[in-house]
């Protein structure tokens, strides 16, 4: 995968109508479930395999971004931003690089059962 690929869509859609696309199931995957908070399970589900992952951050129905990766290939971080312009609302999706071509240590994180320990971003 390259380090970087950005999207652009537009849609003649309020942006709590994109959110709610974006975060239920059939946009990003088939099923998808979700934790929005930080820190929380990010799960999705296709044909194709599940994708597992933990959100970054949520600022409903403008931002979300987490980390996914299927099995035991590099994570990347996909960042979704939603703009309303008008009667429309812009969907930007960026997913960049790989987790483990970045520096990284263990900071915790809330979860059931107590804090583990995830990735945090100390230099890129």
């Amino acid at each position: 995968m390259s380090e970087r690929i950005e999207r652009e869509v537009w849609l003649p859609a309020p942006p709590e109508a994109v959110w709610d696309a974006v975060t239920s199931d059939g946009w990003l995957a088939e099923r998808v479930s979700l934790d929005l908070r930080p820190g929380g399970e990010a799960q999705f589900e296709s044909a194709d395999g599940v994708r597992t992952g933990w959100i970054e951050d949520v600022s409903a129905p403008q931002r979300l971004s987490f980390w996914w990766s299927v099995g035991d290939e590099p994570a990347s971080r996909v960042e979704l931003r939603i703009d309303e312009r008008g009667e429309n609302t812009r969907l930007r999706i960026v997913e960049t690089r790989p987790l483990e071509v970045l520096d990284l240590v263990g900071v915790p994180l809330p979860g059931a059962g107590g804090a583990r320990f995830g990735p945090a971003l100390v230099a890129a």
